[in-house]
């Protein structure tokens, strides 16, 4: 059985947008946006209020495990424009950053990488910005 996930209301519209966008430009679009958009299909929309503090919404900042090395690395989610992988900053069209949205901590996702499937375990949330009260992130 797959994990439930489950994202804002908000994040659910502007994601959207942002893969109409892409595929006006590229009528296929790329297996990161369709991986992205079945997510996004399949998670309970939920009112920034009221999701928890758990979960993995945009602007997040989360601590992953490497299940394959064991190494930790804290990473922020965040929109296209604001990636930067040196600052940590994982863009949600990147494969980790498509397969982190909705989840809760303690959760392990996949994600396809060139050498195969990779396997990361959310051990924390740092910060969510819905549980501190910034419902414009």
């Amino acid at each position: 059985m797959e994990d439930i996930i489950k994202v804002t209301k908000m994040d659910y519209v502007r994601l959207n947008g942002i893969i109409s966008s892409i595929k006006q430009f590229n009528k296929e679009g790329s297996a990161e946006i369709s991986f992205l958009e079945t997510e996004l299909t399949r998670a309970k929309k939920i009112d920034p209020k009221r999701i928890g503090a758990d979960f993995v919404t945009m602007n997040s900042v989360v601590e992953v495990i490497d299940l394959d090395t064991e190494k930790s690395m804290t990473i922020r989610l965040v929109y296209p424009k604001d990636a930067n992988f040196k600052q940590g900053n994982i863009s949600i069209l990147s494969p980790l950053g498509s397969a982190l949205i909705g989840y809760q901590s303690g959760s392990i996702i996949s994600f396809k990488v060139p050498g195969g499937i990779k396997k990361m375990k959310i051990s924390k949330l740092i910060y969510q910005p819905e549980a501190n009260g910034d419902f414009s992130a």
